[in-house]
């Protein structure tokens, strides 16, 4: 019976040598995909950084610019400021932000419309009202959502209240769980009617239906006390780089 046990033991034995190696393994190849996804983080952040340093120089460039301007000129030049700083605004919260794939709304739309406030100097006559309510999104609907709310927010501010008449600017964001819906109104004079079946002539309204569809979000405006711009859209999963990166990498539908 001696050899008989002295081999099972032996076997057992080289079992767990093999299991030992295979979880060694298994754990090293764990930290090694884990060093792979700080990296890859970590690279993201920088770019995202390296972005917004870019598009700060861009501003700087057309303040620069903007000293030697007047009337139209100089007015674009403001426009394309704001513009500007709202995508610049985006990539700057990713870099800062533990998540790397999503911006939080609130914290976004809060700061986006400060900086309005801030540049237009209106602070003493036009108040903003927000409610957000939590919703992160990714960059494929941030940046046009931010560029739209740039639009509407800077028209209502230079035309909604005329001979600085005060008033009030309000942003709403509402997740139901299926569709999220941002609304933007004044309580201004309200915008000229808009006939739907002609281009509009305003390079802000041409924006904000063109960034719309881009989205695949409907886009409503109606004059009533003031103006209320609706955009109601139904994120993508599909649409978040890294769903791109993991469907491109395994080859399979995500779920």
């Amino acid at each position: 019976m001696s050899p008989c046990f002295t081999g099972r033991a032996g076997c057992e034995k080289k079992n767990n040598k093999i299991i030992t190696r295979q979880n060694e393994l298994i754990t090293q190849k764990n930290e090694l995909l884990q060093s792979l996804v700080s990296e890859k983080e970590w690279l993201l952040k920088e770019v995202h950084h390296r972005v917004k340093n870019n598009l700060h120089t861009v501003i700087c460039l057309l303040e620069s610019q903007a000293r030697h301007l007047e009337s139209d000129a100089l007015k674009a030049i403001e426009n394309s400021k704001h513009r500007i700083y709202a995508m610049s605004l985006i990539h700057q919260k990713l870099y800062q932000s533990d998540d790397i794939k999503t911006i939080d709304m609130a914290a976004y739309i809060a700061e986006l419309a400060q900086s309005l406030q801030d540049g237009f100097g209106t602070s003493n006559q036009i108040q903003f009202e927000l409610n957000i309510t939590p919703v992160n999104l990714d960059i494929s609907h941030a940046i046009p959502l931010g560029l739209i709310i740039n639009e509407a927010v800077t028209n209502s501010i230079k035309y909604a209240f005329p001979n600085n008449r005060k008033g009030e600017i309000s942003i709403l964001m509402i997740n139901d769980g299926n569709r999220i819906k941002l609304e933007l109104a004044d309580n201004g004079i309200g915008m000229p009617e808009i006939d739907h079946e002609v281009e509009p002539e305003s390079l802000g309204l041409r924006l904000m239906k063109g960034l719309s569809e881009d989205i695949d979000a409907d886009i409503s405006f109606k004059v009533i006390n003031g103006t209320r711009i609706s955009i109601i859209f139904k994120p993508d999963a599909l649409n978040e780089p890294y769903n791109i990166l993991k469907l491109s990498e395994t080859g399979e539908a995500l779920t």
